[in-house]
């Protein structure tokens, strides 16, 4: 009888062990790296993937977490230590993060590679528009639509119309990325238009200036069907260049434009561009003890929730597994302030609605 009684107590602990927060939510990858040899899943079974990435939400739910969809980051696929940042984005209750590989020249297919390995947590995104589409923007264009239609990608990623220095290459010294592309040009044309033709979306960085605000408005009136995600909502890097963009600026946009949207990636109140000495994160209350959002902006947040993505902004040189742990906690800092239903529309429901137009 005593040894029954152990055997169920045994079970049990089993049982209570595999539905804890130390077990996977979905099916580990079989390896810790990517390898090149491995065949990409393309062009992708978005409806079969869309059955794995529902599951996985609906498995975050269940722990009691409100899932993340990271609408934006890019990784270099050959140091990703896959199955532990699997195993991060878990614990986490990090769902999916659209996955971008991050490459200066030519094409690649390592974000095929990656959803083959893990087709539970990952989006497969395009690689994104950095050095190969400053140095020849329209032949970029080009390339990026050939494989958007051949392959059935679901998210065009980042494209630098104009980008300064980030802080962590002004630190190191690498000032080469002051890139400058017309919005309105030949290559912004290109970009609207392929949106438009294959009902995808794409990011754009775009340093928020006076002067770059007219081209913009421009190109969302011309192209009412291309869906744009601004990403770095309030990311000010020169506060003497933008006198004009605030939140009632931002509020006019989503009444006037309703295909633009804006991604939540930006940095802590604390944080500070180094060349301007300025803190480059204008959503944040100075004034509050705390980190607190400004009312005004959360007024507009909680306005137009569908409007508005979750984002990390993870990058190649800060993709680590401790790496996820820093940047889900900033995230989660401004998540926390919104109120439900908007809590959850921003975190994980408007990207799924954007990038599949359907609702979870």
């Amino acid at each position: 009888m005593f040894a029954r009684l152990m055997r169920h107590i045994v079970l049990l602990g089993l049982v209570l062990m595999s539905t804890s927060a130390w077990a996977e939510l979905s099916p580990l990858p079989a390896t810790d790296m990517v390898a090149n040899d491995i065949t990409p899943a393309i062009p992708f079974d978005l409806d079969a993937l869309k059955r794995n990435w529902r599951a996985r939400v609906n498995a975050v739910k269940a722990t009691g977490q409100v899932p993340i969809i990271d609408i934006e980051s890019s990784f270099n696929t050959g140091k990703l230590e896959i199955r532990r940042f699997a195993e991060g984005m878990d614990e986490l209750g990090v769902a999916l993060i659209a996955y971008s590989h991050d490459t200066k020249r030519g094409w690649s297919d390592a974000a095929g590679r990656v959803v083959a390995v893990d087709p539970w947590r990952f989006i497969p995104a395009t690689i994104g528009g950095t050095e190969n589409f400053a140095e020849d923007p329209e032949g970029f264009v080009a390339l990026l639509r050939q494989h958007v239609v051949r392959d059935n990608y679901p998210l065009m990623a980042e494209h630098e119309f104009r980008h300064y220095p980030s802080p962590r290459q002004v630190k190191r010294g690498e000032l080469h990325r002051d890139v400058s592309v017309p919005i309105d040009g030949p290559a912004g044309e290109a970009l609207f238009a392929l949106s438009e033709q294959t009902e995808g979306s794409f990011q754009i960085h775009y340093e928020i200036e006076d002067g770059l605000l007219p081209p913009l408005e421009k190109m969302l009136a011309k192209h009412p069907k291309a869906k744009v995600i601004w990403a770095h909502l309030a990311q000010i890097r020169y506060a003497e260049h933008s006198r004009i963009y605030g939140p009632a600026y931002v509020r006019k946009l989503i009444e006037t434009y309703p295909n633009l949207y804006f991604d939540v990636a930006f940095g802590g109140p604390n944080s500070v561009y180094p060349i301007s000495n300025e803190r480059h994160a204008r959503i944040w209350d100075q004034n509050a003890s705390g980190a607190q959002i400004q009312k005004e902006w959360l007024e507009v947040i909680n306005d137009h929730p569908w409007r508005f993505l979750a984002a990390m902004d993870m990058g190649g040189d800060r993709q680590s597994p401790d790496k996820l742990v820093e940047y889900v906690q900033n995230l989660r800092q401004f998540l926390n302030q919104l109120p439900e239903p908007t809590r959850s529309i921003v975190a994980y429901k408007a990207a799924w609605k954007l990038l599949f137009n359907e609702e979870l």
